[in-house]
């Protein structure tokens, strides 16, 4: 009996040994296997502006890897993940590198540097905000590209009032106690007034455009009335004297010492007027108060708009006769 229980103990430290010598076996090639593991290069994709390359490293962050893989980063490039995040098997990343863009607003140009990204987000990186009606040259969600101009065109409205005349109407009136040729007011009239409203677009601060929202008078023009001669008699001398048109002119007197003949080649006499053309044509047949029948056979340098020059035949009747207003009458 003492020899089989002897037996048994060597049989327990034998296993009891051997068991310790298995696990130490199983941690050791557990290490082994975790080293091995732990120190295999990780495959990842880098993409650089969209163009992938596999890379294999043993680096553990992203940064790490883009420096072995040789990729230089430069302030304004983007990565995604992050540099700082751990690499993964099968990671991709992604470098975008960035561009030259130049940014036209508010009267200012600013070139930027910045990773290709969508336009509303360059915008919203250089810290531009939009109002509702402003205005971009190139889609917000288009992607920017090296040498892309962004211009910004600050837009605004305006309602603007506008007031305005309405001139006043002419209305003839006949006045029998006036000769023909003859006018006077009768009364003035006023202008109207009205008022427009329009919206006025600005960019940039310069008008481009307006619409008319409304018109408005705001109160009516009151006509102007002119009285017109209508009587085309009179009586001078006992005689009665028909006219076409009556008016008032300034007339003074010239004589011989002028010369002999009118423009029209006639022998100056006793009713000859020099006048003006424009105002009464040669040929015209006259009466002229204070001096009786007359023609429009002469003209003169000083006779202008409404002025005569009457001939008589001596200096004498030329001194009396002086510088006066007087009507004439064209006769029918």
């Amino acid at each position: 009996m003492e020899t089989i229980s002897r037996g048994f103990s060597s049989l327990k430290r034998y296993f009891g040994s051997l068991s310790k010598r298995l696990i130490l076996a199983s941690c050791l090639t557990g290490l082994l296997v975790w080293g091995v593991l732990a120190l295999s290069p990780e495959p990842v994709i880098i993409k650089v502006d969209g163009r992938p390359a596999q890379y294999r490293s043993l680096y553990r962050t992203v940064g790490s890897v883009l420096a072995a893989a040789g990729v230089k980063l430069g302030p304004e490039d983007a990565v995604a993940p992050d540099p700082g995040a751990t690499v993964t098997r099968g990671m991709v990343i992604n470098v975008n590198r960035a561009v030259s863009v130049r940014l036209d607003v508010d009267g200012g140009t600013e070139l930027l540097r910045t990773p290709k990204v969508p336009v509303g987000n360059v915008l919203q990186a250089a810290g531009i905000e939009l109002g509702p009606l402003d205005r971009v040259n190139i889609p917000l969600g288009d992607t920017v590209a090296e040498g892309t101009v962004i211009i910004v065109n600050r837009v605004a409205e305006k309602i603007v009032y506008d007031t305005y005349q309405l001139p006043a109407p002419v209305e003839r009136l006949n006045d029998p106690h006036m000769e023909r040729g003859e006018s006077r007011i009768a009364r003035a009239g006023t202008p109207g007034v009205g008022e427009r409203w329009f919206k006025v677009t600005f960019v940039d601060g310069r008008p481009t455009g307006r619409t008319l929202l409304g018109d408005l008078i705001v109160s009516n023009p009151v006509s102007r009335l002119i009285a017109f001669g209508t009587v085309s008699t009179v009586s001078r001398g006992g005689n009665t004297v028909r006219f076409r048109s009556a008016l008032d002119v300034l007339a003074t007197a010239y004589s011989l010492e002028n010369g002999n003949y009118t423009c029209t080649g006639q022998h100056v006499r006793f009713g000859v007027v020099a006048v003006d053309p424009a105002v009464i044509p040669l040929g015209t047949r006259l009466y002229i108060e204070g001096y009786g029948y007359a023609t429009a056979d002469d003209i003169g340098r000083a006779i202008r708009g409404n002025r005569i020059d009457v001939f008589f035949e001596s200096e004498w009747d030329c001194i009396r006769w002086g510088r006066r207003y007087t009507k004439v009458y064209v006769l029918q």
